[in-house]
């Protein structure tokens, strides 16, 4: 059995690029992160991610600091699923662009949401998916050769968004050949249980027959609002609506896995004792009756 004090989650969280990427590194320093998430444009415009003239030295200082996966997070306009054609281009042409800027800046991954059918429904819709996730790869690879992985991100599925089921997550995922990443305050918004430990430890056996190898990251957010809610909304790990024991099963559960957190923004204080928190509860095991 493995040490209850062995610990094999690499544990990080989003943080901002504002005030320069040497400013990120060194937040990321401060807080003790072992891996990182940034937006490498603005997520709620459409304008192309700038060159950066401190690139190097941030791959650099990835190394540096041991910072495993590094990832990025695409814009929030991207809608691979729509049925309006215009808006289908323009997010292929938007994520291919993200992967190449991801590339440059030593970053393995992009992570990009599924998008929404906008009532058209979701077989047509999740073809458009793939195409739409396989087409931005292959663009991506003519603007250099090294752009960054994909990773597909499940939804709460609210309205007419695709992927809130895990499985259907994991069928894209096997269709267009990319990676995975489970949010987990979205999972409990779409109606998985994270109410204890058991019951989190059934979601990671459920994830990790589902996914398997194409796992690549965990979106550590508890959640605002109440399970099956189809609602957004990201805490403070311990200050939303999953229980600390259940963390523990869920990371007991998928050992190796990197998570990164996406919770609000507090004192400095305040957030390294968030990834404090998670590093410790990644050492604990899960509490089992009986």
């Amino acid at each position: 059995m493995r040490s209850s004090k062995e610990r094999t989650v690499r544990v990080g969280r989003h943080l901002p690029t504002s005030g320069g990427l040497s400013k990120t590194l060194q937040r990321a320093r401060e807080m003790e992160l072992e891996t990182l998430q940034i937006f490498v444009s603005n997520p709620q415009s459409w304008a192309a991610p700038a060159e950066r003239s401190d690139a190097d030295d941030f791959v650099r200082g990835l190394r540096r600091l041991g910072i495993r996966p590094a990832v990025a997070h695409a814009k929030y306009l991207i809608n691979l699923s729509s049925r309006d054609d215009a808006l289908r281009e323009r997010s292929v042409r938007a994520l291919a662009l993200e992967l190449a800027a991801a590339g440059s800046l030593g970053l393995e991954l992009v992570v990009v949401h599924c998008g929404s059918h906008g009532g058209e429904g979701n077989e047509r819709a999740l073809e458009r998916l793939v195409e739409g996730l396989e087409r931005a790869r292959e663009e991506s690879l003519r603007l250099t050769p090294s752009p960054a992985d994909l990773a597909i991100e499940n939804s709460v599925g609210a309205g007419t968004q695709l992927c809130s089921s895990l499985s259907e997550l994991a069928l894209v995922a096997r269709r267009a050949g990319v990676g995975v990443c489970v949010d987990t305050a979205h999972a409990f918004a779409a109606g998985y249980d994270l109410s204890n430990a058991a019951a989190a430890d059934r979601l990671a056996g459920e994830v990790r027959g589902l996914f398997d190898d194409s796992l690549a990251l965990l979106h550590l957010n508890d959640a605002a609002n109440e399970r099956g809610s189809h609602r957004d909304g990201h805490r403070r790990i311990g200050e939303g609506r999953v229980p600390l024991e259940a963390w523990r099963g869920l990371l007991a559960g998928l050992p190796g896995i990197p998570v990164v957190m996406e919770t609000p923004y507090a004192t400095s204080e305040v957030d390294i004792g968030q990834v404090r928190l998670v590093k410790r509860l990644a050492r604990e095991l899960p509490k089992r009756s009986g």
